[in-house]
C-alpha cells in the first residue's frame, strides 16, 4: 500500500513563497544592463582568445570608456584648478575697485542727499519770502486802486447818489448856478464820505476844476450845461444825510433856497464814471518844512 503524500498544508505555502528571488529580478534594470554588457565583452574577448590558443589567466581590466571618462575629469580639474589659480588675483583686484567704488557712490549718495535737503530750505525760504513779497504787492496794488480812485485816474464803479442841479426856471441871470455853487456841493459830497465825483461825465480831481468863463461852467476845461448831473460814488444810506450835515453842504442848500435852484437827489445801486483826463503839473512851489527859516520858497515852473 503505498504512502500517501501529505498535502502540502499552510506552512508548506509559506516555505515556497520564503526562497529568495533570482538575481535579475531583484538587479535595477541601468546596473543588470551595464554589468551584463560588461560580462558578455569580456566572454567574447575570452572566446577569441581561447580560440586562437592563448589560455593566460585573464585580467579584469576597466573598459577604454571608463579610462577615458577618468581621464577627462582629471583634464577638466587640472584646467579648472589653473583657471581658478589664475584668476585669484583678478578676482581680488576686481573685488577691491568694487568696494572702493561702492564706497565712492555712497559717498556721492551722501553728498547729493545733502544737496536735496539744502535745496528743500532753499525752497521753503523762498516760497516764505514770495508768500511775503506777494503780500507787500496785494498791498501796494491795493494802494495803487485807492490812489487812482482819489485821485481819479482811473474809471470807477458802484453804488451812490446821482444829483440834478438845474438853473431857477424863468431864466433870471441871478438864479443861474454858477461855477462856485456847482463847487460848493462837490465839496459837500466829498466831505460826506463820496470817493469820486463827476459833472456831466467830467470826473473832478485835484488837478482839474471848476470855472465860469462868462456866463459859462466848465469843468476839466470843458463846457457843460445846465442841468447839471453831479454823480457821487459813496454809500447812498449815508451820503445824502451826511451831505446835510456837513458845512459845506448847509451852505450849498443856503444857496438852493436862496437862489431857487432845481435840485433832485435819487439813490443808485450802479454808477460808473470814466477816468479824469490825464493833466501836465504847470506850476510847482516848494515849501520850507521849518516855518522859522523865512518866507516860502518858489521852485521851478516849466
Amino acid at each position: 500500500m503505498a504512502e500517501s503524500q501529505p498535502r502540502p498544508g499552510p506552512r508548506a505555502a509559506h516555505l515556497e513563497t520564503d526562497r529568495p528571488l533570482p538575481e535579475h529580478v531583484t538587479t535595477p534594470l541601468l546596473t543588470l544592463i551595464t554589468a551584463r554588457s560588461m560580462d558578455e565583452d569580456y566572454a567574447h574577448v575570452a572566446q577569441k582568445r581561447a580560440a586562437d590558443g592563448d589560455v593566460r589567466p585573464q585580467v579584469a581590466r576597466p573598459h577604454w570608456s571608463s579610462l577615458l571618462a577618468v581621464a577627462a575629469l582629471g583634464v577638466m580639474a587640472a584646467v579648472v584648478a589653473v583657471q581658478t589659480d589664475r584668476e585669484a588675483p583678478a578676482n581680488e583686484l576686481s573685488r577691491t575697485a568694487l568696494v572702493e567704488q561702492i564706497d565712492s557712490r555712497s559717498e556721492e549718495v551722501r553728498g547729493l542727499q545733502g544737496d536735496v535737503a539744502e535745496l528743500n530750505r532753499s525752497n521753503a525760504a523762498l516760497a516764505s519770502s514770495s508768500t511775503r513779497n506777494q503780500a507787500k504787492l496785494d498791498d501796494i496794488e491795493t494802494r495803487v486802486r485807492r490812489a487812482e480812485l482819489v485821485s481819479g485816474f482811473s474809471a470807477v464803479h458802484g453804488p451812490g447818489v446821482r444829483i440834478t442841479v438845474d438853473n431857477r426856471p424863468g431864466g433870471d441871470v441871478d438864479g443861474e448856478v454858477l461855477d462856485e455853487d456847482l463847487a460848493t456841493l462837490v465839496d459837500g459830497l466829498f466831505a460826506a464820505g463820496a470817493e469820486a465825483v463827476a459833472i456831466n461825465d467830467q470826473r473832478i480831481n485835484a488837478l482839474g476844476g471848476i470855472r465860469n468863463t462868462n456866463r459859462a461852467v466848465h469843468v476839466n476845461g470843458r463846457p457843460v450845461n445846465a442841468p447839471y448831473e453831479v454823480s457821487a460814488i459813496g454809500d447812498p444810506q449815508t451820503l445824502q444825510a451826511r451831505l446835510v450835515e456837513s458845512s459845506q453842504g448847509q451852505q450849498w442848500f443856503a444857496r438852493v433856497s436862496n437862489y431857487g435852484f432845481v435840485y433832485d437827489a435819487q439813490n443808485v445801486d450802479d454808477i460808473r464814471l470814466p477816468a479824469a483826463p490825464e493833466r501836465v503839473l504847470r506850476d510847482v512851489i516848494e515849501l520850507d518844512a521849518d516855518p522859522n527859516n523865512g518866507p516860502e520858497r518858489e521852485g521851478s515852473s516849466p
